[in-house]
């Protein structure tokens, strides 16, 4: 029997066909074995079902459930937590990867020092997975410094379900920051499991650089004054931090 707390990873798919079996093996090739992988399949027109049905065959670790509508990432990582039944949640969008010791290093450190938030660093990559950068966040982050901007890529982050309750993600832009900042608030911190960067997080260089820059900072915004009731003055001075922050970020090399 293993006496190794289970670790469920959620992963929302959507039109994935091109990256979903970089995403899958970077799980199997994980020296940590004791996981579930919950995918959950948002109304896909490509191959990504067929391509996932592929493993659901060879290893039971393996599942995937299907929403009845496109419905967006909130919905179907909520769907996907609702089916956990592991001690820790991770999460891994379809087009990423993690490295082959990421859930021990995580695990083991959670255990050892008895925590029930963690995160880690990471790498943006190409289509090819060839790194573009690197992100080195900060080593403790409670609320206030995560209403500073948004340092957790979602794949980095474990969560103990001791303390997700019945913490679901809102159907929203940024979702999981606001998910991230709901837990936080509780009086919770998390702190970085690992010098290395065992997370790779693909980034489309096609896409309109500014545009997104312009919707992330409406939604932003949106999360500080609607949804977390900062009001007006603290709302102001956590966005002007949030676009200092975010200007410091992404000139990491």
């Amino acid at each position: 029997m293993n006496n190794r707390p289970l670790v469920t990873i959620v992963t929302p798919v959507y039109n994935a066909e091109k990256y979903i079996r970089d995403c899958i093996e970077s799980v199997l090739n994980q020296t940590y074995t004791n996981w579930e992988m919950i995918l959950v399949d948002d109304c896909s027109t490509d191959h990504s079902i067929s391509i996932i049905k592929e493993y659901l065959s060879v290893d039971n670790r393996i599942k995937l459930f299907e929403n009845q509508k496109n419905s967006g990432p909130a919905v179907s990582r909520n769907l996907a937590l609702s089916h956990a039944r592991g001690q820790y949640i991770t999460f891994l969008d379809s087009d990423d990867m993690i490295l082959e010791d990421k859930l021990k290093k995580q695990v083991n450190f959670m255990i050892k020092n008895k925590l029930y938030f963690t995160h880690g660093n990471y790498s943006f990559c190409d289509d090819s997975g060839k790194i573009i950068k690197s992100i080195l966040t900060s080593k403790d982050i409670d609320y206030k410094t995560l209403l500073k901007g948004n340092q957790f890529k979602i794949m980095t982050v474990m969560i103990d379900t001791k303390i997700l309750k019945d913490h679901f993600f809102l159907e929203i832009k940024h979702e999981d920051y606001q998910f991230f900042l709901n837990i936080l608030k509780r009086g919770f911190s998390s702190k970085v499991y690992s010098k290395d960067k065992d997370s790779l997080c693909r980034i489309n260089i096609n896409t309109s650089v500014s545009s997104n820059k312009i919707k992330s900072a409406i939604w932003t915004w949106l999360i500080y004054y609607k949804y977390e009731n900062l009001g007006l003055i603290k709302s102001i001075y956590y966005f002007i931090r949030y676009a200092i922050n975010g200007i410091i970020k992404y000139k990491v090399k």
